[in-house]
């Protein structure tokens, strides 16, 4: 796996795999995709509806992120990636690149991927909550 910024992959290494490199790149390979996140939308929108539908029938109808006050009350569910399509997330805490000087947001950086190994089910308000921040969510078990 290239990452754009090899801190983000010792970031990823240590969040998904303690740290352990064999572990990372034979079970996390699937998490990641670099590739333009425009494009990765545009394909992941072609098979929201089944990946959703293959979600509530290997979770039920339970969230799996369980990260907001109020989950699980509206009862709507969205496929959540684990890994973000892309957050900008990493430029804030590891880059510590605030906003730019135009006061606009830090670049946003290519990770997830729309694998199902990186797919979870969530409910609206946690996916809401999550947005694109880059979270390893209690009770999500791989794949």
């Amino acid at each position: 796996m290239k990452f754009k910024y090899p801190e983000d992959r010792q970031f990823f290494l240590n969040l998904l795999a303690g740290g352990d490199e064999k572990i990372f790149d034979s079970e996390y390979s699937d998490y990641f995709d670099f590739r333009h996140p425009a494009i990765k939308r545009w394909e992941f929108n072609k098979i929201s509806k089944k990946v959703l539908a293959g979600l509530i029938e290997k979770y039920g109808r339970k969230c799996q992120l369980r990260i907001h006050p109020d989950c699980s009350m509206t009862n709507i569910w969205h496929p959540d990636h684990i890994i973000p399509l892309a957050s900008a997330e990493l430029n804030r805490k590891l880059r510590h690149i605030k906003n730019n000087p135009d006061g606009s947001k830090p670049e946003s950086v290519s990770y997830g991927s729309n694998h199902l190994n990186n797919l979870t089910l969530a409910c609206e308000k946690c996916n809401l909550h999550k947005k694109h921040r880059i979270i390893w969510p209690l009770g999500i078990t791989k794949a």
